[in-house]
């Protein structure tokens, strides 16, 4: 019974998670200039030979005026390792990425990962291997900006292995 429990808990997760994904990707118009299925395919690379495809996120931003930022809830099981990869190729401008173990607004959030694209020029491609597996959240900032009509997207790939 324990096991069937488990195994519940993972599939209504993949499902969250696959719908999330949708919703990300379906109500964005995706740029003609950006090849997201190259960008992905570059991180499923990245995967080998440790770590198998899991699932996987597009995020597509305009660049505006104000700053703006996004929050992806991940669901982790401490039974398996982990691998969550970042490929920022398709943004023309500054970003953070931070990795907190809570949800925006929650007491005691940690930071448990940052990336800052002012700090790491000419690398696209980022990778977390968290040591203790459990939820996350992946939060998205993009400056404000004076440039019209530019727009990018982060392409978030995750692998796991068991064990």
């Amino acid at each position: 019974m324990n096991l069937l429990n488990l195994v519940m808990k993972k599939i209504v997760s993949y499902i969250v998670l696959i719908t999330v994904c949708f919703f990300t990707v379906s109500f964005v118009e995706v740029a003609e200039n950006i090849d997201i299925k190259a960008l992905k395919n570059e991180l499923k690379s990245e995967l080998k030979p440790d770590f198998k495809y899991d699932s996987s996120n597009i995020n597509q931003f305009t660049l505006e005026p104000k700053k703006q930022g996004s929050e992806v809830h991940v669901p982790l099981f401490s039974s398996e390792k982990y691998k969550l990869l970042f490929n920022t190729a398709g943004l023309p401008s500054d970003f953070e990425i931070q990795i907190y173990d809570k949800k925006f607004g929650s007491k005691n959030r940690k930071l448990l990962y940052a990336i800052k694209g002012s700090e790491s020029i000419g690398k696209h491609i980022f990778s977390f291997e968290p040591e203790a597996p459990k939820a996350m959240y992946i939060n998205y900032l993009i400056p404000a900006s004076e440039e019209k009509n530019i727009t990018g997207c982060i392409v978030f790939l995750m692998g796991y292995k068991i064990g």
